[in-house]
């Protein structure tokens, strides 16, 4: 009698919680990720110096719980957001790597979801983000999207590319089998521009993050910006237009700290200010990594970053090193607006 059993085996998951000052809501975040439907997974919490008892209520808590599969990683001196993914991902070797901030919450299908769409069998791609609810710091829900997260939303949107439910491995592979009327959204490397849910949204390949996260970047905060912007460009991205996590509004985020008006989840104002300090690191790693990306997807295809991201940072303009990689129209819009620029402080000390 044939054998039924597939000739290979699934991926393990490395789960990354990153935890600084998050007492209150770590314990959530570990039974999330504890509560999975695909259980082939390892999670290391890396707790970033914690000063209000985080780092010994989750050594409790283990002890308690008693899964080999759980860890925990105490940093001697805070580093920020980036310091932590860069411990949590060094301390496994998993295909796959997931973060999870301690304040947001998984919903149990979240990783065999993920896992279900990257393993398709149309577009292998660097990482998945997945929608989320909007929660408020009691787990009351606020909002039914991430609305800047760019998932189909009426006939007149760029969809990107469709990865029907018939390019997914469930039929071969039960183990991963996610049945989904939620459409799932594949955009190349050539897309620019924020297009993801956040950090809690995500589920990268190690091999496309390993780069990124060894690079030099100067910013601490907003490290899904880095990790999600830098990775994308080597295989693109999938978007899941399900809801499977919860992202929680709880007044102390470090990208937003008021009450939510519904739409846009705004942003603080010191958060606005470190955006054009992201964007010089995307420059920079993108400058650094220039001859393996044009290798990659072919000559031309860094000129083509560096021209849309320019346009949304417009003063990284200034830098000299970006003037080979531009096309003549795009450096005669440099020369002109540098130029504009020049006569108003010309003109204001008149």
């Amino acid at each position: 009698m044939p054998s039924t059993t597939a000739p290979f085996e699934l991926p393990r998951v490395g789960v990354v919680i990153t935890c600084h000052n998050y007492r209150a809501y770590i314990e959530n975040a570990i039974r999330s990720v504890l509560a999975q439907t695909y259980q082939k997974w390892d999670c290391v919490i890396v707790d970033d110096a914690s000063t209000d008892g985080s780092a010994e209520h989750v050594r409790q808590l283990l002890e308690t719980i008693g899964d080999p599969r759980l860890r925990l990683l105490v940093r001697p001196q805070n580093g920020g957001q980036l310091a932590t993914f860069r411990d949590g991902f060094a301390a496994g070797d998993q295909p796959f790597v997931a973060f999870l901030d301690a304040d947001d919450v998984w919903l149990p299908n979240f990783l065999v979801a993920h896992l279900s769409a990257h393993l398709n069998t149309m577009h292998p791609v660097s990482l998945s983000s997945s929608d989320v609810l909007l929660v408020d710091r009691d787990g009351v829900v606020l909002g039914g999207t991430y609305v800047t997260m760019r998932k189909p939303r009426s006939q007149m949107d760029p969809d990107g590319v469709a990865v029907p439910p018939t390019s997914r491995l469930g039929e071969i592979a039960p183990g991963i089998a996610c049945s989904t009327e939620y459409p799932i959204t594949y955009f190349g490397p050539r897309t620019s521009g924020w297009i993801w849910a956040p950090t809690s949204s995500m589920v990268f390949r190690r091999g496309a993050l390993e780069p990124v996260l060894a690079f030099p970047f100067q910013s601490r905060m907003s490290t899904d910006y880095l990790t999600a912007t830098c990775a994308h460009m080597v295989a693109g991205s999938l978007l899941l237009s399900e809801c499977l996590g919860l992202y929680r509004l709880h007044g102390a985020n470090a990208s937003t700290n008021g009450a939510y008006a519904g739409g846009h989840v705004q942003q603080t104002p010191a958060y606005k200010a470190n955006n054009i300090n992201l964007g010089a690191d995307v420059l920079d790693y993108v400058l650094a990594n220039a001859e393996r990306l044009d290798a990659i997807h072919g000559k031309g295809f860094v000129s083509e970053v560096i021209t849309h991201h320019v346009r949304r940072f417009g003063r990284l303009l200034d830098d000299p090193r970006i003037v080979r990689f531009l096309s003549l129209k795009s450096r005669w819009r440099r020369w002109r607006k540098r130029s504009v620029r020049d006569l108003r402080r010309l003109f204001g000390k008149a």
